[in-house]
This record gives C-alpha cells, sequence and structure tokens, in this order.
C-alpha cells in the first residue's frame, strides 16, 4: 500500500511538472484569451446579382471577423478583382499565414 502512495504521488508530481514543460496553460490565462475573442455568428449578405449567402464566422477578434465577412463576400459572389486583396486581409488580420502568398 506505501508503495501504491508513493508511485502516485510521483505519478501526480510529474503530470503537474509537464504541463510545465510543455507550456500548457492555466485555467485563468486561458480565460484572458477567451474573454478577448468574440463568439462566432452567422453572416448574411447579397450579392450584386442578387443572390444571398449566410457563411458561418467563427471566434475570433473583431478584425479577423472583419476579414472573414470580407473574405465570404468576394468569394461568395466570385468578385474575382479582389481575391488578392481578401486574402491579404485574412493574412494580416487573422494571422493565416497560407493566404500570405498573394500579399506584397
Amino acid at each position: 500500500m506505501k508503495k501504491f502512495y508513493l508511485l502516485s504521488i510521483l505519478l501526480l508530481s510529474l503530470a503537474f511538472y509537464s504541463c510545465e514543460l510543455l507550456g500548457l496553460e492555466d485555467e485563468e490565462e486561458l480565460e484572458e484569451v477567451a474573454a478577448a475573442v468574440n463568439p462566432g455568428y452567422n453572416f448574411t449578405f447579397t450579392c450584386p446579382a442578387g443572390s444571398t449567402n449566410t457563411v458561418p464566422i467563427p471566434a475570433a477578434s473583431k478584425e479577423c471577423q472583419e476579414a472573414y465577412e470580407y473574405f465570404a463576400e468576394v468569394y461568395g459572389c466570385n468578385e474575382s478583382d479582389y481575391f488578392n486583396s481578401a486574402n491579404c486581409m485574412m493574412c494580416t488580420e487573422c494571422d493565416l499565414q497560407n493566404y500570405c502568398t498573394v500579399c506584397q
């Protein structure tokens, strides 16, 4: 029984220490980050041709959500003249590196 308690204490201490080594955050830090992020929502827009579309916008900062809205309108309405600017907004406002290839 003594070995079980010692082993349990050792395993628990290793688990707590490994969280620090791996950079896992405390709940308080996660709550602070969550408070700075706006919740997701459905965004509805109407294209010049008259079609109405609704797309989900994920939880993110206000600037990033605005970039998602612009991206949705540009690509949803097939406004090809603005594809690059929509991609660059996603790159700069949301830090999504896959969209940065067309930015100057």
